[in-house]
């Protein structure tokens, strides 16, 4: 104490002097550092005030067009009420949005907006207009096609925009350091000027004062450098040591808030899971290191359902939950990702075998009840694993692949484990380009009709076709309807594609009839899907199309699957009885497979029995053969006409004519054929018996 007040006494003047320059540089650097700070603050919270709303928004568009599609294309279903709530959450979610002060991920915003918008307005077109008809339904597909291209382009501004977001982390961070690096130049400078007027004050405080001064010096050289973590040591209580313990209070506040903003960069915001960002460095440096890498893509089923019932604050409390079970299933050195949505992925230090075993208890840990407030909620995962191998060489190949294998999981029934498979691939990949592909294939006229004859088994006389549907793919080629009438089915784009193939076939025997003759009775079979049939307008809609046409009832032929007329029975009764009032002939296609129930047959107004091709191919065996007898004597019996399909050589043809079967079909007899072979087809038939006629 005696030494601070001898130094005063002698040089008062001196410190006098120095006191402005020492206060200059102190509020200098506690203001600047105190801006800097608030700079990046402002810079992490606005990064993830932008980045989450615009997550959510994708959802929330893609569920719009769900809903809408659902609304149009099933509305007892899924009545309107539920798409028209989806779209008012979309339009809340985009008007506070735009409440917001967005930079350059703004105008992606707005661009989105412009298209959910059209999406929307497209939608309730489609929503409020009916689709009863075939030029409707037509025109509804039409436009929820361009719903869904306004829904992507919608998706991907939001995802440009989002990684807009996630990069002004960095990018506004390297702002405020340059912020940073301006005071720090500004506190040399100030130093600088001390240090000269110092100097001019008193060589014999050179000492402590040039001590001091090197310090911070030294110190704002290393928080130039970025080196946060230094700090200034000066014990002394002067001026000085408070400056030096703010400045280090400054500094510590200043690492911390780097070290927010780094993991903000790296880590969802929800789950605090490591996001897509750090997946990827993962990956790269395990492929690097040549050792044993393998991914798991994983995929929430019934997640959906979770957040359109019970809202997306409990959506968000589900994947939390999920989240941390993930992270208490792993090994160490296993590293769990958020991806965003409901998919999660684990990157696994090990090959397939360990990769798959991890996968399974990652089901275990998925599926117990998940308790929110007085309920239970359960989930089940979807899982594809991909692991590195010549295919796999890079984190995008292992990405792509494990997504493969799980869309695969979730195609063979959810809530297990697919492994990818390089020989199953491009199967896979081929589904998937079907799947995306088909909704456009209608309006493309890439779908086409070919026919099968159907043969008077007696004397062989064509007396009918079948209508058998292909798809024209542009790269795939000739595609057979196995590959993609399950999807029609399951989307729902069947109705649309059915009303096409009656409306088409119809088309084609009016020609046939035109060229031939209509004494020639030749009918036309086309497959009723169960989707077709439970529509209520599917019978006016068969009315029309024979109208338009001008075809006899009598000449049209509808195949319905025997599955379809044991589910139900009582309605669909109704329906085939609005059908047969028409006049239109009805077939029990594939009769004696799985569901056959001769209770059914009397009350149901069928024309024809099918026999299927598996019962065909047993009839050179005693057993196989009196089944076949006993459903020809059957149809016999009950006044149907019986109809063997799958004939593929003359044994069996020998076989079913002393059976007495009366019509049928198969290779043996005439493969499907395009419209024009089939047209010579009936010309040589007809040619034939004319010459018959005149030859008697």
């Amino acid at each position: 104490m005696s030494r601070s007040l001898s130094v005063r006494a002698r040089m008062g003047a001196g410190v006098a002097a120095m006191a402005l320059p020492l206060v200059a540089v102190s509020g200098t650097a506690i203001g600047g550092l105190e801006t800097t700070l608030d700079s990046f603050a402002d810079t992490k919270d606005e990064a993830i005030e932008e980045a989450l709303p615009l997550a959510r928004l994708q959802s929330l568009v893609v569920q719009v067009e769900r809903d809408g599609q659902l609304a149009v294309l099933q509305p007892e279903a899924s009545p309107p009420a539920a798409y028209e709530a989806a779209r008012d959450r979309m339009a809340d979610a985009f008007a506070a949005l735009g409440g917001q002060q967005m930079t350059e991920e703004g105008d992606l915003a707005s661009v989105a907006e412009v298209h959910a918008r059209r999406a929307v307005a497209v939608l309730d077109e489609a929503v409020r207009s009916p689709a009863t008809t075939a030029a409707e339904r037509s025109t509804a597909a039409s436009r929820l096609t361009e719903a869904r291209g306004h829904v992507e382009e919608a998706v991907t501004a939001l995802e440009q925009a989002e990684e807009l977001a996630s990069a002004d982390i960095l990018d506004e961070y390297e702002d405020a350091h340059e912020s940073q690096r301006v005071v720090l130049g500004w506190i040399v400078a100030a130093a600088g000027i001390g240090l000269v007027v110092a100097l001019a004050g008193g060589l014999h405080l050179t000492r402590s004062v040039l001590r001091p001064l090197g310090a911070f010096r030294e110190a704002i050289r290393r928080l130039g450098d970025g080196m946060l973590s230094h700090r200034v040591e000066l014990p002394s209580g002067d001026e000085f040591g408070t400056l030096a313990r703010t400045f280090n209070a400054m500094a510590e506040q200043l690492e911390r808030q780097q070290q927010e903003l780094f993991r903000s960069a790296r880590h969802d915001a929800l789950t605090g899971l490591p996001n897509r960002v750090q997946l990827r460095e993962h990956l790269d440096a395990a492929l690097s290191a040549d050792g044993a890498t393998s991914l798991l893509l994983i995929d929430l089923d019934g997640f959906k359902s979770i957040n359109d019932t019970l809202g997306h604050s409990v959506g968000d409390e589900v994947l939390c939950t999920v989240a941390d079970r993930l992270r208490r299933t792993l090994r160490a050195g296993d590293l769990a990702v958020r991806l965003g949505g409901d998919e999660f992925a684990v990157a696994v230090s090990g090959d397939e075998a360990e990769a798959g075993q991890i996968a399974t208890r990652v089901l275990d840990a998925v599926r117990p009840a998940i308790r929110h407030a007085d309920r239970d909620l359960f989930l089940t995962a979807s899982i594809g694993v991909a692991s590195v191998s010549a295919s796999a060489s890079s984190a995008e190949d292992l990405l792509r692949l494990a997504d493969l294998a799980m869309y695969q999981a979730k195609n063979d029934g959810k809530d297990d484990v697919r492994v990818h498979d390089a020989q199953r691939q491009e199967a896979i990949e081929d589904r998937m380009r079907l799947a995306t592909d088909l909704p456009g294939a209608l309006q493309a006229g890439e779908l086409v009709l070919h026919y099968q004859p159907v043969h008077a088994i007696d004397g062989h006389d064509l007396v009918a076709v079948e209508a058998l549907m292909r798809w024209e793919h542009p790269t795939l080629g000739l595609v057979s309807p196995g590959s993609f009438i399950p999807l029609a089915e399951k989307t729902g784009l069947i109705v649309p594609i059915g009303a096409w193939a009656l409306d088409e076939a119809c088309r084609q025997l009016r020609e046939w009839r035109t060229l031939f003759g209509n004494e020639r009775g030749l009918q036309m079979s086309v497959n009723v899907s169960a989707r077709q049939l439970a529509d209520e307008g599917f019978a006016a809609l068969v009315g029309q199309t024979l109208s338009r046409h001008g075809i006899p009832a009598g000449s049209l032929v509808l195949e319905i699957t025997e599955s379809m007329l044991v589910e139900d029975q009582r309605s669909e009764v109704s329906r085939l009885a609005a059908l047969k009032q028409i006049g239109v002939q009805l077939a029990v296609d594939d009769f004696g497979t799985g569901y056959s129930s001769l209770s059914y047959l009397p009350r149901f107004p069928v024309d024809q029995l099918k026999i299927d091709r598996s019962l065909v191919e047993q009839i050179d065996q005693p057993r196989g053969k009196a089944v076949a007898a006993g459903i020809i004597e059957l149809a016999r019996v009950l006044g149907l006409e019986s109809v063997a399909e799958g004939i593929e050589d003359e044994n069996q043809l020998t076989a079913l004519a002393a059976l007495g079967c009366a019509l049928g079909q198969g290779f043996h007899l005439a493969r499907p054929a395009a419209a024009a072979d089939i047209t010579e087809r009936l010309a040589e038939a007809l040619s034939g018996r004319q010459m018959s006629a005149r030859s008697c």
